[in-house]
């Protein structure tokens, strides 16, 4: 047996997630000082495409078919899964749903699964709920709104003005967990829970919905307007800007400095946080002042001219100007003020509240601050990035549950009220003596008095008179488990289970009694080999962190648990499972490789694989078992043959960070491999990136001589940091050099491409700010910009014939080698063209993706077959419709596309 081997799912038909948001954000820096368009360049000429391309925004404009049957090709499992549920009547039908691939359902308990996202409005999901009286029906608490389907989820459909900026009744990540019950007696009445602190009650099977329940707001500093930055959305920055008038009561000689009336919450310090002063003609930013988290109490900040230097941003877009700039601000002239903070803002959070900006006159000992904008609780002023204004979030509602005994009972596990009761179908709410964050609820089936509720790290507890007065649960719970659902057998209210999670590795607990004792049985049999956190198939390993749990209505000693990697089904009643997880792709695939009969693809979470069968079953190269210094993201892989073996070398960023970036090398076809950082940076890179940190995502080898490779990170360089930039290799990728001279723009994602007539032609594709094509004709030594109608580039290819193909905002082609460009597209929206490929032997056949930066499912696939005269959406049924990689294998005449799962289809 091969030991390495995953097999194929048997469906004819990733992750994370990483925040898509953050690919279009604009560098800090430049969002917060004034721009002014580059100059264009040399030689550089854009003209439209001799017969201009029909626009891909109105369906009748390009040629679609619904006839595409892609099949789903990869392996299954790789990343988090958050939801889970039985069908109510079908035997062995299960459905499931992740954070990034949409939802899945299998028909024999897990053994298979397949996709099924045709309508489903956003791939991530986060709850999922049945209806026990029109079977067929299920709803998806999805991140762009609650979708329903009438058909075991083969179609979708969004449920009116559900969405996050409509009534807000959507799902999201770890604040979903069982956010829609379906009233057992009628299935026109359904509740939904909403991040927001809603729950809302439809009586016509979603169509419509009142509000039932609100949670009560918190209210603090009256008289000051509170900045909230970070825990808003993924983004590594936020902040605020508005216009300034100098107080005319101010002589301006008298003025010696400007500040603000603060107060901070006691945070730890964000990595920057600092005023930027702006004017006709000047900006100036101040020192860090990210010290000022650090305390809770009022104080009035006052910087003077020693506390600021010139805005370096604006040195480099304006240097004479920046060079006849006064060392002191001229503080009568500012007319805007910003103030902007960096760090990790998606994970952390820290809160301002201002008062006023102030004029300081007077002696330097005893300044007179004189107020020259003040703000209240309701104040609006520009913003952006990671930040919430005014008053703190309500919090969650994490669960809603309905009484099957008793319908009219209804409850719901809120984030600051605990478990809160309505006994007459939602009109009105009782608050609960409970612990004050609750994840999950339940009644017990046959006696509606008996309720069990989760609390996160406050554990698990039992009323038995409708709530009135509660009991912990601690026999046999561990106080380091932190409880997100519990659930009662149906037909037996003496089982009970309960599902969480400490740190990384997942609980499961029965009681046979009540819940007056627990057992811990968390360990399942592993399903597949080639899991790279798994040793070997068929041993028992330690549950990844649980997140839903489900019970067999036709058999309620059968039980199926979404998680993370290890989704895993029992039939005794919780005693031994065994991971089921095959076909349930979710892997985030960032490239894809043919030579010979074998195929090459890198993945995000999991590693570099390779199929001998085009894809019929999967072999693990690396890593083989958990590595610190190797598990995590790879992000390119090239294959070379040379000397009859195949050469493969892959880029890679690990999870602990320790190594922050390394190439992986097999010499021998991934029989054995080693790893490099020589050369390369050695610390994790920020400036200027395109996901907060540089990543090692480009990676190129000489046509002519596969001893030279390439590879771009994503970053510039900061004061002793070298960056990142473009990295060159002389002996087969085992030792890196940095290249002396780099293109303007660092901030990058695939943008790297060798001419193959002439491979000292390298082209390269900044994003944002000097973004543009550059090319080198003395492989890399200098660089000239050629193109740069378009700042916000993907993805570059260059043909065999050297013709060159850029995607970003549209799709871009020169014919002669950068010095004129033609647009090929018409897109009419905001996505962007990421996944280009063209035909070997057919050069006028074409693929594009057009991508959105979100879960959302607006994607497409393009192809053309007269140069982009024309074009036809052949996105079909794909069950992600974004990919960001396209490959065509000529010998198998397929395409195949990857990023969360790999699909291919006959072309």
């Amino acid at each position: 047996m091969n030991t390495n081997k995953i097999h194929k799912t048997n469906s004819s038909l990733f992750r994370a997630a990483w925040p898509y948001l953050q690919l279009l954000c604009i560098p800090f820096f430049l969002v917060i000082s004034a721009c002014t368009a580059p100059e264009s360049p040399e030689h550089s000429e854009v003209t439209p495409v001799p017969h201009p391309t029909e626009s891909m925004e109105e369906p009748e404009e390009v040629t679609k078919s619904s006839s595409h049957e892609w099949e789903q090709t990869g392996w299954g499992g790789g990343g988090y899964y958050y939801a889970t549920a039985f069908h109510p009547t079908r035997e062995g039908v299960i459905y499931l749903a992740g954070d990034v691939a949409g939802v899945y359902k299998t028909e024999d308990y897990g053994q298979n699964w397949r996709m099924i996202n045709r309508g489903l409005a956003n791939y991530a999901v986060f709850s999922l709920a049945v209806d026990p009286t029109n079977p067929d029906t299920v709803y998806a608490a999805t991140q762009g709104g609650l979708c329903k389907s009438t058909d075991c989820g083969e179609t979708w459909e969004l449920l009116p003005k559900t969405g996050p900026k409509e009534l807000g009744i959507y799902g999201k990540k770890k604040k979903s967990i069982r956010s829609v019950a379906v009233d057992p007696s009628n299935g026109n009445i359904v509740y939904a829970a909403s991040p927001l602190g809603k729950v809302y009650k439809s009586t016509n099977g979603g169509q419509t919905w009142q509000e039932v329940y609100t949670l009560a707001g918190t209210s603090e500093n009256q008289d000051r307007l509170r900045l909230q930055f970070g825990k808003t959305n993924g983004d590594f920055y936020a902040g605020i800007w508005t216009p300034l008038s100098f107080p005319k009561s101010i002589n301006p000689e008298e003025a010696i400095g400007i500040g603000f009336n603060f107060k901070g919450d006691r945070s730890s310090a964000p990595k920057s946080f600092a005023l930027f002063i702006k004017g006709e003609g000047f900006s100036y930013r101040s020192r860090n002042l990210n010290e000022l988290f650090n305390d809770d109490q009022i104080q009035d900040v006052v910087l003077k001219a020693e506390d600021f230097v010139v805005d370096p941003d604006f040195v480099k877009k304006h240097p004479e100007k920046a060079a006849v700039l006064p060392a002191t601000p001229a503080w009568s002239a500012i007319n805007r003020i910003d103030l902007s903070c960096v760090g990790d803002l998606p994970r952390k959070q820290y809160v301002a509240n201002i008062a006023s900006f102030f004029i300081a006159t007077g002696p330097e000992e005893a300044p007179l601050l004189v107020p020259a904008l003040t703000f209240t609780p309701k104040s609006k002023v520009n913003s952006y990035g990671n930040l919430r204004m005014g008053s703190p979030a309500t919090g969650s509602i994490y669960s809603v549950a309905v009484s099957k005994e008793n319908p009219a009972w209804v409850a719901a596990a809120t984030h600051n009220h605990g478990v809160v009761l309505s006994k007459d179908h939602g009109e009105t709410w009782e608050a609960l003596p409970t612990p004050t964050t609750a994840s999950n609820l339940c009644f017990d089936p046959q006696d509606p008095n008996t309720l069990y509720a989760t609390f996160f790290s406050a554990g698990l507890w039992k009323s038995t008179d409708a709530g009135q007065t509660w009991t912990q649960l601690t026999n046999g719970i561990s106080n380091k488990v932190s409880l997100l659902e519990v659930a009662v057998n149906p037909e037996n209210s003496q089982d009970v289970y309960a599902i969480g999670s400490h740190n990384w590795n997942g609980a499961f607990l029965k009681s046979t009694d009540g819940g007056q004792s627990w057992i811990n049985s968390s360990k399942t049999k592993a399903d597949y080999e080639a899991n790279p956190t798994l040793p070997n198939a068929g041993e028992f390993v330690s549950m990844s962190t649980i997140t839903n749990i489900s019970i067999d209505p036709h058999n309620p000693q059968q039980l199926f648990v979404s998680a993370n990697w290890r989704c895993s089904f029992s039939k005794d009643g919780g005693i031994s499972w065994e991971e089921r997880i095959k076909g349930a792709d979710i892997s985030c695939v960032t490239d894809i490789q043919f030579l010979g009969d074998n195929t090459y693809v890198s993945v995000m979470d999991e590693g570099t694989l390779m199929s001998d069968n085009h894809g019929e079953s999967w072999k693990q190269l690396w890593p083989l078992k958990y590595s610190g210094s190797l598990s995590g993201h790879n992000w390119r892989v090239r294959v070379t043959h040379i000397d009859g073996v195949d050469r493969i070398i892959s880029t890679a960023s690990p999870w602990d960070g320790k190594v922050p970036q390394l190439v992986v090398v097999s010499e021998d076809g991934g029989k054995s491999y080693q790893t490099t950082t020589q050369g390369l940076p050695d610390y994790r890179i920020s400036a200027n990136t395109m996901w907060g940190r540089g990543y090692p995502r480009a990676l190129e080898v000489d046509p002519r001589n596969p001893q030279i490779v390439y590879m771009g990170i994503d970053g510039d360089p900061t004061p002793g940091k070298m960056g990142g930039g473009l990295f060159k290799s002389i002996d087969g990728g085992h030792s890196w050099t940095q290249l002396k001279n780099q293109p303007k723009s660092r901030r990058m994602y695939y943008g790297l491409s060798i001419d193959p007539t002439e491979s000292q032609r390298i082209y390269w594709a900044g994003f944002g700010k000097n973004g543009g094509v550059y090319k080198s004709e003395d492989a890399g030594e200098s660089w000239k910009l050629v193109f740069d109608k378009d700042q916000h580039l993907f993805n570059l290819l260059t043909t065999a014939d050297g013709t060159v193909y850029a995607g970003g905002k549209q799709l871009y082609r020169s014919r002669d080698h950068g010095q004129t460009w033609e647009t090929m597209t018409d897109l009419k929206d905001k996505r962007s063209i990421v996944g280009i490929e063209v035909h070997p032997d057919a050069p006028n056949t074409l693929w594009i993706s057009a991508n959105v930066w979100s879960h959302d499912a607006k994607g497409a696939i393009y192809k053309t077959t007269d140069g982009g005269n024309t074009w036809s959406d052949i996105t079909g049924n794909i069950p992600f419709n974004h990919p960001q990689v396209l490959r065509y294998n000529p010998a198998t005449q397929e395409l195949w596309a990857g990023y969360v799962g790999i699909y291919k289809i006959k072309q």
